[in-house]
């Protein structure tokens, strides 16, 4: 088989604090705008001083500084939903449409079946703005009925009863809005979720399965629940400074936004003479094995950027710029750049020095979304032949590899010049989410010429004659290969594996049982409304031994027992496979 098709950026788009799209983004980070501001009271519920305590006591904050986007105000056109609708949905909803609609607009579909457009997204699965309010009307309805102030109890819109639908809503809205009709999804995997979202949309493009792709990530939450949230962790930044790699660092600040990226694959980009902003020629994956929430593992890290480099067959030091994760926590910037240092251990005594640089300086951290900000602003870079300056650095702390090591943090705007006439311009963008998942990117930038010098284009379809603008039949040249199953585990409910459950299947033996009572909300629920017993297939326990699993004795009482569950059956379909664990 010839090499996988290479996937071309065919166009940005966003919404970041202090920016509405791109160019404006750019002329932000050029002339290195700080967008920090304290969250306005509107954002606090009623009573933001209740919440804020500088000893960061439980359920409050110790620290009211964000980077927030303000003053949005979506244009309608071009959006097929009701502008009633619109009008009543979460403002980060709007800001993917916006994104999405600009992004759409500035590339060609003409050639493509929209049915075969997809849109992978990526964001946070806490609550927002609009569910937050829909709770406390309840509560205090609730409240007021149990004390005797009777009050109607209101009813619920459809816009709001989206607005708290984060897992699978906004990608089919955004396909509802422009009938999109490929693979729609939204996923969740912490501050990583932008690069993951982007491999699995390229995975779509290079198996055919789709012939152009929506992804990126947005992030929006309640600001009440990051900013208790992240001082309960003790991240956040008391000085309400995001400083990445500096001296001075002491936590994160939290951002909020939308980045949008649609891809092609390249061959697909030049027939339809897109703009291309760059090629993907590498994106590594991995999880970290004994990381935690706040000091992740360099070894998980490693392996992610190591993969990328393999898959692109790069080395380390052909990258010109890194934008780094770099959230601004002295244990998490350290541990990166540790790793970045192990990554380069093999480079040659002549190898070029390497800019870095972290967007979350600026804008702070995008959680969901900041993978996606950070692959936007290394791709204006590109075009504007700029490496782009990261604030608030002055001194590297004293044992950081920063000092006097390949790398060096950009805190001014330089041009970015190419090695050769050969080379084109590379760069790397790294996002590490909670709980060690790594994703790490790498981009090259697009020159035509680079056709005469044997980049070459991947003739992976063959299209029939059709007439402009209808569906073409489609034929992949290439066969494709064969998927094996390895390996299987299966657990459902006492039948806790692959084996039990053989043995009741082949027995004709149900495992379907009543409801427990203490499934029930209320003892008078049991039964449901016509009193007849409810049944189904029902775990009562998970039996493991937690030391297979290496899992730190002070989070076992939060682990829920599904995450047991799918460690359980995890594991015991890769020892079915012949797997080591």
């Amino acid at each position: 088989m010839k090499d996988d098709p290479k996937i071309a950026i065919v166009a940005v788009s966003g919404i970041f604090p202090g920016a509405t799209g791109v160019e404006q983004f750019w002329s932000n980070i050029r002339n290195k705008m700080d967008t920090t501001q304290k969250v306005p009271a509107s954002r606090w519920n009623k009573f933001p001083k209740s919440f804020l305590q500088a000893s960061g006591a439980p359920d409050h904050a110790y620290a009211e500084k964000a980077c927030i986007v303000t003053d949005f105000k979506l244009n309608y056109e071009g959006i097929d939903l009701d502008a009633d609708f619109i009008d009543q949905l979460e403002s980060l909803f709007q800001w993917v449409l916006y994104a999405s609609m600009e992004a759409l607009g500035n590339c060609n579909l003409e050639a493509l079946d929209k049915r075969r457009i997809g849109t992978i997204l990526a964001a946070i699965a806490l609550p927002t703005r609009t569910s937050s309010r829909i709770s406390q009307r309840y509560l205090e309805r609730h409240l007021l009925k149990k004390f005797g102030a009777m009050t109607d109890s209101g009813s619920i819109s459809a816009a709001e009863a989206h607005g708290g639908r984060m897992v699978g809503f906004p990608a089919t809205l955004v396909c509802e809005a422009f009938g999109l009709g490929g693979s729609a999804y939204t996923l969740d995997a912490a501050c990583a979720s932008s690069l993951y979202a982007l491999k699995l949309a390229c995975d779509e493009l290079r198996s055919h399965r789709a012939d152009a792709m929506v992804t990126g990530g947005f992030s929006g939450t309640d600001n009440l629940y990051t900013q208790i949230g992240f001082s309960q962790l003790q991240a956040l930044s008391r000085s309400g400074r995001c400083a990445p790699f500096d001296r001075s660092a002491d936590g994160l600040l939290v951002g909020e936004g939308a980045g949008i990226l649609v891809l092609k694959r390249l061959d697909d980009a030049l027939r339809d003479n897109d703009t291309i902003w760059g090629v993907i020629r590498g994106i590594g994956l991995s999880n970290d094995m004994r990381g935690n929430l706040l000091a992740p593992e360099s070894d998980g890290q490693v392996r992610a950027m190591r993969a990328a480099y393999r898959e692109a067959g790069w080395r380390p030091w052909d990258v010109d710029y890194i934008e780094c994760h770099g959230a601004g926590t002295p244990v998490g910037d350290l541990i990166e750049t540790q790793s970045l240092k192990r990554l380069w251990e093999d480079a040659p005594p002549n190898a070029h020095g390497c800019a870095i640089g972290s967007v979350k300086s600026m804008i702070g951290h995008l959680l969901t979304a900041a993978g996606a900000a950070g692959m936007i602003k290394t791709l204006l870079a590109m075009k504007h032949e700029t490496l782009p300056p990261s604030l608030k650095f002055e001194q590297p702390p004293e044992k950081s590899p920063l000092n006097g090591g390949h790398f060096q943090v950009q805190s001014e705007p330089a041009p970015w010049c190419r090695r050769d006439e050969r080379t084109p311009r590379r760069a790397a963008v790294s996002a590490f989410g909670f709980g060690g998942i790594n994703g790490h990117v790498l981009i090259e930038e697009w020159r035509p010429q680079d056709l005469q010098q044997g980049a070459g284009i991947t003739p992976a379809l063959r299209r029939s004659t059709a007439s402009h603008g209808q569906s073409a039949d489609l034929q992949i040249t290439e066969p494709s290969q064969d998927i094996a199953i390895v390996g299987m585990e299966l657990c459902l409910g006492d039948l806790q594996s692959r084996e039990a459950f053989q043995g009741a299947v082949f027995q004709g033996q149900s495992c379907l049982k009543s409801v427990p009572e203490n499934r029930w909300r209320t003892p008078d629920a049991t039964g449901g409304e016509a009193n007849t017993p409810k049944k189904g297939a029902f775990l009562e326990e998970v039996v493991i031994d937690l030391g297979e699993f290496r899992i730190p004795p002070g989070e076992i009482p939060d682990i829920l027992p599904q995450q047991l569950l799918m460690l359980k059956t995890a594991a015991g379909a890769m020892r079915d496979a012949g797997l080591a664990l």
